[in-house]
């Protein structure tokens, strides 16, 4: 006769594999949490319900996400990420009012290094008149935008500069609604491992290795692929999603420029490429069907056929070798150094003469 299992070992096995696999699990956790703390909490929130959207005024807060560095949060009087206050503009001052989500703001980078105040920092050490920035980059959809022309028209800015990334365009996937399922215990179960799941998928030791797979340029790329929103956005040869996202931008555009136009106001509008985009034009890599060059491109041809001043930053990465890395690898949102390319090439545009307002600063002479 074959040799049998006890009784008892027939769920005794299974129950130690699985506390064996939830001590290495554990285990794990910690140590990644000690690779990648987070810590602090974004205390500077205000209720989504509210219109403006913005953050408390005169509000201080401090967080570290998993990936970045322990970063400052400080607000003025209006509830901007910015050093100058908000209130009537002082004589002979020039006011930029930057507009955009969490990239305009600087999620995750320190005051200092945002290309806002980097920005501020170089067109005053080049322009005669003092310059300040109103930075009113807060946690809003692009297409909630349009919502924030009549508070920016009330600081009476010089010039507006509007950021948009591919990340503040894409389409999120469409919810799919799941069918009730019946209560029997095999649905139970399976509801159960589902939450497991998640669960890992979510921890910080997923995290990690997440972090560390998208260090590859290959699983890079073959993440891209599967992204369907980002992938019909730079798709070499125009979709009807990527067409549909585009066309949305543009209506956005449309709700806003004008209403700069008709007070006198300039405006700028800046295309920043997310990571993958970054990699590829550095690298100078080639994925089929996928043209890395086609947002900045787009986007500036949106831009200037409504009378705004375009500005890619693309060929800033491009010049950079190895450029993901300016990128946090699973958050995407850009580094301190990216901000640098952002400020320089927004820095270029606003010196060059093409705007009346800056006519009289002029960029420092190599």
């Amino acid at each position: 006769m074959p040799d049998t299992l006890p009784r008892r070992d027939l769920w005794l096995l299974p129950l130690v594999v699985i506390l064996v696999f939830v001590v290495v699990l554990g285990a794990s956790e910690l140590v990644a949490n000690q690779l990648f703390p987070q810590r602090g909490r974004f205390g500077c929130g205000v209720n989504a319900a509210s219109r403006a959207r913005h953050f408390k005024p005169d509000c201080v807060t401090y967080y570290k996400n998993s990936e970045g560095p322990d970063v400052e949060y400080r607000f003025n009087d209006c509830g901007y990420r910015s050093s100058a206050p908000c209130g009537p503009k002082r004589p002979g001052t020039v006011r930029i009012v930057f507009m955009g989500t969490s990239v305009t703001m600087g999620l995750y980078v320190p005051q200092d290094q945002t290309f806002a105040a980097r920005t501020e920092k170089v067109l005053g050490e080049v322009c005669p008149r003092p310059v300040e920035v109103q930075n009113m980059g807060t946690a809003v959809s692009m297409a909630s935008q349009p919502e924030l022309v009549g508070e920016a028209l009330r600081l009476s800015p010089d010039v507006v500069v509007l950021t948009v990334s591919p990340y503040d365009i894409e389409e999120p996937p469409a919810a799919t609604r799941s069918k009730p399922e019946t209560e029997t215990p095999l649905a139970k179960i399976s509801a159960a491992w589902q939450k497991l799941k998640l669960r890992i998928r979510n921890s910080r030791f997923a995290l990690v290795a997440e972090h560390f797979a998208l260090q590859d340029e290959q699983v890079l790329y073959r993440v891209f692929l599967s992204n369907g929103a980002s992938r019909n956005l730079m798709s070499s040869r125009p979709t009807p999603m990527g067409k549909r996202m585009y066309s949305q931008f543009a209506a956005t555009l449309d709700e806003i420029i004008p209403r700069f136009r008709s007070a006198g106001t300039p405006v700028v509008v800046i295309a920043v490429p997310n990571r993958i985009v970054a990699a590829m034009v550095s690298n100078h890599s080639r994925v089929e069907d996928i043209d890395p060059w086609s947002f900045g491109r787009r986007i500036s041809e949106l831009a200037l056929q409504r009378g705004a001043l375009p500005v890619d930053v693309t060929p800033k990465f491009a010049a950079s070798p190895h450029a993901e890395r300016l990128f946090y690898a699973v958050d995407n949102h850009p580094k301190g150094e990216a901000h640098a390319f952002i400020a320089e090439a927004l820095a270029e545009r606003l010196t060059d003469g093409s705007i009346p307002q800056m006519s009289s600063c002029r960029a420092s002479q190599p």
